[in-house]
């Protein structure tokens, strides 16, 4: 078989992953965009610009290795886009996996591509150092230390930050593990009230909702339990923290629960918003992921932080 014809199937390849993970995402989060929704754009665009380089490079002479393992490569984005979990959710290293892949398609792709326009390399490589580098800056920012309430502080209120639903009554396995936190927080008296944040619809639920309810089934009572439903990321949850929390209901000491890698950009966030450090705290989860599970939640931080950075969002 021809190299132009094994490289096209690869691209085939990848686009039939691409839609399936689409389609997943769109099914289980009620998304009415599909591929096009704002959940799938990224994807979308990597693997549109995977086709865009794959053409050029169809057009030139290139190695039989270099379409091996491209060819491999989108074998196995393709494998583990059948090994994801129905909602389209990152988890386990099925999904670890697919994200290298395609990445590696990409990077290696977009350097071949220019390497017969040596200032546009030249600045490509200096691009990808100087990300490469602030990425690994964020990633060692994830492991500093969030964890800053501690046994016989009191809060006003401990806030659960919202992760995804598996099903109507049925909280993920992060989300569950933060809940369970925040329960013993209460439980303890150290916390007065239990606030759950998230409006993300899924399920013909509310995913507040869902936190609200798991929380009344654990004991808590109704009178303790604050469902906030019109924050969507994290960005926005640390504004309902500054805007609402402290500077309407006056809240001194608040205590921020979620997961030891996400704690650190949390925290960023509550103090770029002008929240004292003094009246923030975090706390978290018990729930640990295993160690791909982690590796990728921490690598999507350290890229999430930079984008707060340089965009606020």
């Amino acid at each position: 078989m021809k190299s132009k014809a094994l490289l096209h199937i690869a691209v085939f390849m990848d686009v039939v992953a691409a839609l399936k993970i689409s389609a997943n995402r769109a099914v289980a989060g009620n998304l009415q965009g599909g591929i096009t929704s704002a959940q799938n754009l990224p994807l979308a665009a990597v693997i549109a610009a995977v086709i865009f380089l794959a053409e050029v490079l169809s057009r030139k002479k290139i190695s039989n290795l270099l379409v091996a393992f491209f060819f491999l490569t989108a074998m196995i984005f393709l494998a583990c886009s059948f090994y994801l979990p129905p909602a389209g959710e990152a988890s386990g290293e099925p999904s670890v996996l697919a994200y290298a892949a395609v990445m590696i398609q990409f990077s290696s792709i977009a350097v071949i591509s220019f390497t017969k326009r040596p200032n546009i390399g030249k600045i490509l490589a200096g691009i990808v150092f100087i990300a490469g580098v602030f990425t690994f800056a964020g990633f060692i920012y994830t492991f500093t230390n969030g964890e800053t309430f501690r046994p016989g502080m009191k809060s006003d209120a401990a806030v659960v930050l919202g992760a995804s639903v598996w099903g109507k009554y049925k909280p993920s396995p992060i989300l569950r593990g933060r809940l369970e936190t925040a329960i013993n927080i209460f439980n303890s008296g150290q916390a007065k009230k239990i606030i759950v944040t998230g409006g993300t619809k899924r399920f013909d639920t509310i995913e507040s909702e869902v936190q609200a309810w798991y929380l009344r089934q654990r004991g808590i009572p109704d009178s303790s339990i604050v469902a906030e439903h019109n924050t969507f990321c994290t960005s926005e949850q640390a504004e309902y923290i500054k805007d609402v929390l402290v500077d309407s209901l006056g809240m001194k000491n608040i205590v921020v629960v979620t997961d030891n890698w996400h704690l650190p950009r949390v925290l960023l966030m509550c103090s770029w918003e002008g929240v004292t450090q003094a009246g923030i705290y975090g706390a978290a989860s018990s729930y640990r992921l295993f160690a791909a599970n982690e590796f990728y939640s921490r690598l999507r931080e350290s890229a999430a932080i930079q984008v707060f950075l340089l965009f606020g969002a």
